[in-house]
């Protein structure tokens, strides 16, 4: 119900409020003469004939705030939609800054679709330098390799992880639910965030996203030969979120020239598991190595 409508028939219920209050006083009034004295009944009629008349002027009042009142409201509401239809057209962007706007967030999609450097890219200097016992997934096809680092194979080399091509199929597969990989970075890094990327499932050419990492963890190294290092967090992948997903890193204090790069478990697959990519984020300290 509009806010007129509902003035009006507040403003009735009203009147037939002070109505019924009159006419209950009034014949208070007439039963209390009327016990007392035979002879009150003149001004009984006479006192009906005033509340007669002042319900009648009563009736032209209410009618009349009805009226103004509706007019005010309507009048009220015309105001206030037009501050409001003035407070939007005044704080609506002009269409330069629109295009500036999508123009910027186009860029930074392409740019790396992070907006951070990805000290770990292969076109920047970073390398993979070792994936420990991590064994390949290949179906049927050998694999020749040199201090753990695949040369030729019938599948993609673990190089893949820190390329910028991310279409189906183009991911390191390793057996199993977890795997290793060494990245040297392109310097001396102080880590403040890794950034992990799969393909959706709107892509996938199984519709799924089983052989997707899960659980995974970043450590800082001194040396590819470092087997301790310093861990920098533990983190989930939700295949439910975005394609590439960040991680922020809280607890780096010094700059490392490698980071390990450990999966812990996948989203299901048993068999084995496909990395697309993985980017580490950070500031420079200290010259390219």
């Amino acid at each position: 119900m509009d806010a007129p409508s509902t003035i009006a028939k507040t403003l009735r219920i009203l009147k037939f409020g002070v109505v019924i209050g009159m006419t209950g006083l009034l014949i208070a009034n007439m039963l209390e003469h009327f016990v007392g004295q035979n002879a009150a009944i003149c001004d009984i009629k006479d006192d009906l004939n005033d509340v007669k008349v002042k319900v009648g002027d009563l009736d032209d009042k209410i009618n009349q705030l009805i009226q103004n009142g509706t007019n005010d409201v309507l009048n009220e509401i015309k105001e206030l939609f037009a501050d409001q239809n003035r407070i939007i057209i005044n704080n609506i962007p002009s269409l330069d800054y629109i295009k500036k706007l999508l123009k910027d967030a186009l860029s930074q999609y392409d740019a790396d679709k992070t907006g951070r450097t990805d000290f770990a890219l292969e076109s920047s200097g970073g390398a993979i330098v070792s994936i420990r016992s991590t064994e390949n997934y290949v179906r049927g096809a050998p694999t020749l390799t040199l201090f753990g680092i695949p040369l030729c194979s019938g599948s993609n080399s673990p190089r893949t992880i820190i390329q910028p091509s991310t279409l189906p199929g183009e991911c390191w597969a390793f057996k199993g639910s977890s795997g290793t990989a060494v990245i040297k970075l392109l310097g001396r890094v102080v880590v403040t965030g890794v950034s992990l990327e799969h393909i959706p499932a709107s892509i996938s050419p199984t519709g799924e996203l089983k052989t997707a990492p899960k659980e995974f963890s970043i450590w800082g190294l001194t040396s590819e030969v470092d087997n301790e290092g310093a861990f920098l967090g533990q983190f989930i992948y939700n295949i439910s979120g975005p394609s590439v997903q960040y991680f922020p890193v809280n607890n780096c204090y010094k700059s490392y020239n490698y980071v390990e790069f450990k999966v812990i478990s996948n989203h299901g697959n048993p068999e084995y598991t496909c990395v697309y990519r993985i980017r580490v984020h950070g500031k420079l300290d200290g010259p390219r190595l």
